[in-house]
């Protein structure tokens, strides 16, 4: 076990390799290609970096979750995460953590290790507030509100960049201080603004215009740099890459069109309506009176449709039997506009394995998907959205120089190796491996071989941790 040692991980929302030149990232050991969860959409990929496990054992495909039994869809959060994350397993083994924006982390009560552990929510929340609540208290004249809604700003995107910049700028003052002032053995953090930029200004994936968000990137790249100067080890890591989109296919029309989804048309214009009220406030809402999530709970009939699209990032389709996945993945497989049609045991697997879409499409180069209903089934685009070629930079002690690495990078690979940096075992139902080849040959890292364990490892060492401390404040006490 290494007590001294400092992780860092700095998460760059749907960064590709342009998008780490635009920042400026440099003078790292390491710079390769991360390859993402599929889907690779925001919850489970960054779920999968701080478990280590695909969807199928973490339980998160989307923003919002299916549930076949009642026919409902809600929106997820963090207490449908099933699988211990990171800052936990090390919180277990009474390591200082900190969690910045890290999506499915709140409520704060879904995470059930966090006695050593500083948590801000993540722009999705329905409100910006910190754990412990005394750090919310001090910082709360910096939480100001994630400007995620992009797409709102199509027709006035200069000042959108500008507000990105005014929120970045503010929200820094509580990770610089959080970063310089707190103690903490690993720090982690997800700058979204990358992601949000992506969407919206689309040239910047090819090297255009590039001026627009350079000011937020800068600010950005000037954290990272701190981060080096104090962490150990700096890990960027990014969900998902981007790509220019050039074509969107409407799969729900399709799917409409075959007799599969029972629509109406009256309450799909009042649905369309909601959906341009701020995306906080329909949360709310939803919460509030617990609503379903999702338009196709009320534009469409859920309990009669056959076969449906909920997300459209997630790239899968909700069929009602065996036989509907078999017709839907026979009208998918004939399109030029999709390179894969898999079932999900082909994709996932794990005890939440049932959970997930039926069946998962894989467009071809330069295709997205819409859970929309439109007027043709296709449609020709220009526009920034998810890839599975993300990225991962290294830093920091013992760090190997460029390293060729046995098999392909994953996101899974993130937290059995940051455990065995700290000299912890790994549980062995994690996906990931540790990724031996970025340590120097000599190095104490190398020298130490990875350690597997029953997962039961860490909640046995919680429980002893608490044991040790009722026996000390007994003799405190001059009890025993």
């Amino acid at each position: 076990m290494d007590n001294n040692i400092k992780v860092a991980i700095i998460g760059l929302d749907g960064a590709n390799a342009n998008t780490a030149r635009l920042i400026g990232l440099k003078n790292f050991e390491i710079e390769t290609t991360l390859m993402s969860t599929i889907p690779p959409y925001t919850p489970p990929s960054w779920t999968s970096i701080l478990t280590g496990v695909n969807p199928g054992k973490h339980g998160i495909i989307g923003w919002q979750k299916f549930n076949r039994d009642e026919n409902t869809i809600n929106l997820t959060t963090s207490r449908d995460v099933k699988f211990p994350r990171l800052t936990e397993l090390l919180d277990r083994a009474s390591y200082k953590t900190i969690l910045i924006n890290f999506p499915m982390t709140y409520p704060f009560s879904g995470i059930q290790n966090k006695n050593n552990s500083i948590i801000v929510s993540d722009w999705a929340a329905p409100t910006q507030t910190i754990y412990p609540r005394e750090l919310h208290r001090k910082y709360e004249d910096y939480l100001v509100e994630p400007p995620h809604q992009w797409s709102k700003w199509e027709g006035n995107k200069k000042d959108y960049a500008k507000i990105v910049y005014e929120y970045t700028r503010t929200r820094l003052q509580i990770y610089y201080d959080l970063l310089e002032k707190e103690e903490w053995d690993l720090y982690s953090i997800v700058f979204s603004e990358t992601d949000w930029f992506s969407h919206l200004y689309p040239q910047i994936l090819e090297k255009k215009e590039k001026n627009i968000v350079t000011p937020t990137f800068q600010l950005i790249n000037k954290f990272i740099e701190q981060a080096k100067e104090i962490a150990d080890v700096v890990f960027i890591v990014s969900d998902h890459g981007f790509e220019i989109k050039k074509k969107v296919v409407h799969v729900n029309e399709i799917l409409k069109r075959r007799g599969l989804i029972k629509y109406s048309r009256l309450k799909s214009t009042l649905v369309n309506l909601a959906r341009k009220l701020p995306k906080p406030l329909v949360n709310k809402i939803v919460t509030s009176l617990n609503l379903q999530s999702s338009g196709m709970a009320y534009e469409t009939n859920l309990t009669e449709n056959k076969a449906f699209m909920i997300e459209p990032t997630v790239w899968g389709v909700y069929c009602k039997t065996k036989k509907d996945a078999e017709i839907v993945q026979m009208i998918f497989s004939n399109m030029p506009e999709i390179k894969k049609v898999l079932h999900s045991y082909e994709v996932f697997h794990g005890p939440y394995s049932k959970d997930m879409p039926d069946i998962i499409l894989i467009p071809n180069k330069g295709v997205t998907f819409s859970q929309l209903f439109a007027r043709e089934p296709i449609d020709n685009v220009y526009k920034g959205d998810h890839h599975p070629e993300g990225i991962l930079y290294i830093s920091g002690k013992d760090i190997a120089e460029t390293p060729e690495f046995k098999k392909v990078v994953t996101v899974f690979d993130i937290a059995p190796t940051i455990l065995h940096i700290f000299g912890l075992p790994i549980p062995d139902d994690m996906d990931g491996r540790v990724l031996t080849e970025i340590f120097e040959k000599d190095s104490e890292f190398t020298r130490r071989k990875p350690k597997y364990v029953d997962p039961s490892y860490y909640e046995k060492k919680r429980q002893d941790e608490k044991l040790k401390k009722a026996i000390k404040n007994l003799k405190l006490k001059g009890i025993i």
